[in-house]
């Protein structure tokens, strides 16, 4: 059982930066859900 596992997780990426989908993609079979993904454009 890993650390994320049965946790719920809000990504917030940035677009110069580290993508939401790419957030997605690499924490899909950590056992969290994802409840919210997006990029944002922080200035």
């Amino acid at each position: 059982m890993g650390k994320l596992e049965g946790k719920k997780l809000l990504l917030l990426g940035e677009r110069d930066g580290v993508a939401g989908p790419a957030m997605e993609e690499v924490l899909r079979d950590s056992g969290a859900e994802i409840v919210f993904s997006a990029t944002e454009c922080f200035v």
